[in-house]
C-alpha cells in the first residue's frame, strides 16, 4: 500500500501550517487505539486539528487487540484503527473501513551475515507470538520464502523486549519495529543487518480507521473532516518531518529526543501512511489474504466488499481526484 506522492497539496493546508474552518455540523466521537506510538504521531496531529474546528475527538488508549476489538463491538468507542477487526466483521460485527491508517512498520533483522531466508537454519528468531500479527509475519515469510529452514522460533512479547534480548545475544534474529531498529542500529552499529523488510514485503493495513455504519451516516461532516485532515497531514510530514519530531516529543512520554528525529525519519522513508488513502482493492486483498492464514481462517470474508470502501469514501474520491 504505497503512498504514491504528491506534490499539490489541499488548498486549505500549506507547509506546517493549516487554515482550519468550523464544520457546520460539528460532531463527538470517541477513538479507541492501542496507544500512542510513533505510527500515530499523525493522528495525534490530525485530532489536535479536528478539535480546532470544532469536533470533540476524544483518544482512549485500550493497549490489545482484544480490548480494541471488544470496544468496538460494545460500542464503547466510535472509531477503532485496527485492522485486525475484520475478525469482528466475519462475525456479524457491522462496521465501515474509511481511510487507512499505516501500513505494516516491522522488518525482520539478524546477526550480520545472516543475509537470507535460509541463514536463519537453526537460528534463534524472535517473534511475539504464533498466532500474532508480528509471529504471522515472519511464519507466513518462512512457509513463503524457504519452507525447508527450520528456525528455532522463540517467543518474547514485545518488540521492545526483542530488541534487549538481541543486544544481549539471546536471539540471533528476529522481527522488530521501525523504531527499535533505529535504536538498535544505535547501540550496537554494524552488528545487525535486515534479513528482509516487511515494509516492502508485506506492505499489509496494519491500522485502519473504521466506524459503524451508523455512526457514518450521523456523522458525514466529521468522517470527511477525518479524512481531510489525516490525507493533509500525511502529505505535509513527508515534506516537513520535524511535525511527527515535535508531536512525539508531546505525546510518548520516555523518548530520548536525541534518537526520536532518526526513529522518525526511519518512517518516514518507509513511506507507511498513505496519501492516497491506501484502501486500494490490491491493498485490501493482501491484508485479508494475511490474516487469513494465520490458522483461523475466515468463513465470510474472501475479497473487498462495501464494507472496505465506504460509498462515502468513493464521492471523496471523485470530488478530490488528485487524491486518489
Amino acid at each position: 500500500m504505497g503512498t504514491g506522492r504528491k506534490t499539490k497539496v489541499h488548498a486549505a493546508c500549506l507547509a506546517a501550517a493549516c487554515v482550519l474552518t468550523t464544520p457546520a455540523l460539528a460532531a463527538e466521537a470517541t477513538f479507541g487505539f492501542s496507544g500512542w506510538a510513533v505510527g500515530y504521531l499523525p493522528t495525534a496531529i490530525a485530532i489536535d486539528r479536528l478539535n480546532e474546528m470544532g469536533h470533540e475527538v476524544d483518544a482512549v488508549e485500550l493497549g490489545g487487540n482484544n480490548n480494541q476489538l471488544q470496544a468496538a463491538a460494545t460500542g464503547n468507542v466510535d472509531i477503532t484503527a485496527i485492522a485486525q477487526v475484520m475478525d469482528a466483521i466475519d462475525q456479524g460485527f457491522d462496521t465501515r473501513f474509511f481511510l487507512a491508517g499505516n501500513s505494516n512498520e516491522f522488518l525482520l533483522v539478524a546477526r550480520s551475515g545472516l543475509d537470507s531466508c535460509e541463514s536463519l537454519e537453526g537460528q534463534a528468531l524472535g517473534i511475539h507470538s504464533v498466532g500474532s500479527f508480528v509471529g504471522q509475519l515472519a511464519l507466513q515469510w518462512l512457509a513463503a520464502t524457504c519452507p525447508e529452514t527450520n528456525a528455532n522460533i522463540t517467543v518474547i512479547e514485545g518488540s521492545d523486549n526483542r530488541l534487549a534480548a538481541l543486544v544481549a545475544g539471546q536471539l540471533d534474529a528476529s522481527v522488530i519495529d521501525l523504531q527499535d531498529w533505529a535504536l538498535l542500529q544505535q547501540a550496537m552499529p554494524g552488528a545487525f543487518e535486515v534479513t528482509s523488510d516487511y515494509t516492502k514485503t508485506l506492505p499489509i493495513m496494519r491500522a485502519a480507521f473504521a466506524a459503524p455504519p451508523a455512526f457514518i451516516e450521523a456523522n458525514p461532516e466529521l468522517i470527511e473532516d477525518w479524512i481531510t485532515v489525516h490525507l493533509d497531514v500525511y502529505q505535509e510530514i513527508y515534506e516537513n518531518p520535524q511535525l511527527l519530531v515535535e508531536k512525539g516529543l508531546e505525546v510518548l512520554g520516555e523518548i530520548d529526543p536525541e534518537v526520536l528525529p532518526q526513529i522518525v525519519d526511519a518512517f518516514v522513508a518507509a513511506e507507511i501512511w498513505p496519501v492516497d488513502g491506501g484502501l486500494t482493492d490490491a491493498s485490501v486483498q493482501a491484508t485479508i489474504d494475511f490474516f487469513d492464514n494465520d490458522g483461523e481462517p475466515f468463513e465470510t470474508i474472501s475479497a473487498p466488499a462495501t464494507w472496505w470502501i465506504e460509498p462515502f469514501w468513493m464521492r471523496f474520491c471523485l470530488r478530490d481526484e488528485f487524491r486518489c
